[in-house]
């Protein structure tokens, strides 16, 4: 007798909030016969150095968003697309900038997210060089999620 099973597709998955797609992945793991953490998955899983970045709630996001400029949430609509994980060449791209002209702006989602959290030390992006002039930028799952709510939510 075969046991009854459900199939989420990876769309539906990646609405999931991060808590919930983190015991999603513990219990995949557990069933493989693996052991991890559910930290330790959910970094695997999404193969990105979540380390030392904002995880924003969504009432953190919208108050983010307030009074963001129309530049601003272009960018984090598009990080967001890319379900946090983007080059800095396609952002420039998409707002007609170079990688360089962008500094202002990268600088201040930090500054907004030092605010936000009332945390000197936090980031909103992970940055990893990618090649000589490209930059390959990481926002944290559940900030991806959040935003994603926020953006929707103010059309």
């Amino acid at each position: 007798m075969s046991e009854f099973s459900i199939t989420i597709p990876a769309s539906a998955y990646k609405a999931f909030d991060p808590p919930v797609q983190q015991a999603i992945m513990a219990y995949v793991v557990s069933q493989l016969g693996g052991e991890a953490s559910i930290g330790a998955v959910d970094s695997a899983v999404e193969g990105r150095n979540e380390k030392g970045l904002a995880k924003l709630d969504v009432a953190e996001a919208k108050l983010f968003l307030n009074k963001c400029s129309e530049k601003t949430t272009l960018i984090l609509q598009e990080i967001v697309n890319r379900d946090g994980d983007f080059m800095t060449s396609a952002i420039a791209e998409l707002v007609g900038s170079t990688t360089g002209e962008l500094r202002g702006a990268w600088s201040g989602l930090t500054k907004r997210v030092r605010t936000i959290t009332k945390d000197a030390e936090a980031h909103l992006l992970n940055w990893f060089k990618q090649g000589d002039e490209d930059w390959r930028g990481i926002m944290a799952a559940q900030t991806v999620a959040s935003m994603r709510i926020a953006l929707a939510e103010r059309g």
